[in-house]
């Protein structure tokens, strides 16, 4: 019987070698009987990570809402968002220049108009 149970114990602490997933110098041993839970864990964990990088796989944006009206904000020439002020001051630009455009394509238009009604004349 104590032959037995020196092989049985023998068996019990015998050391496994863990495949090396990272490049290490030397192998490292464990437990037999961890062994096993071990490579268990290990496939959990590459479960649970599979898992994860899906769930990072998600909307680029929370709220459709939100979204929408951002995309709706007038932008600077970075790419930022324009306050209030500076929205005001570019719309009284615009307005300067239409109006001043406005005036000479008016005056180009009369010139044209004139010029037409010559040549109906003629």
């Amino acid at each position: 019987m104590t032959n037995s149970i020196v092989a049985f114990r023998d068996i019990m602490m015998q050391r496994v070698a863990l495949p090396a997933t990272v490049v290490e110098e030397e192998p490292m041993y464990v437990n037999a009987k961890q062994y096993q839970r071990i490579l268990k864990r290990r496939i959990a964990r590459a479960k649970y990570e599979a898992a994860r990088k899906k769930s990072m796989e998600k909307k680029p944006y929370l709220h459709e809402s939100r979204h929408k009206h951002a995309m709706r904000r007038l932008r600077g020439p970075g790419g930022r968002f324009l306050t209030a002020a500076e929205i005001a001051e570019m719309k009284k630009k615009e307005k300067e220049q239409s109006e001043a455009g406005g005036n000479q394509n008016r005056e180009a238009q009369g010139q044209e108009n004139s010029s037409e009604r010559g040549r109906k004349q003629q």
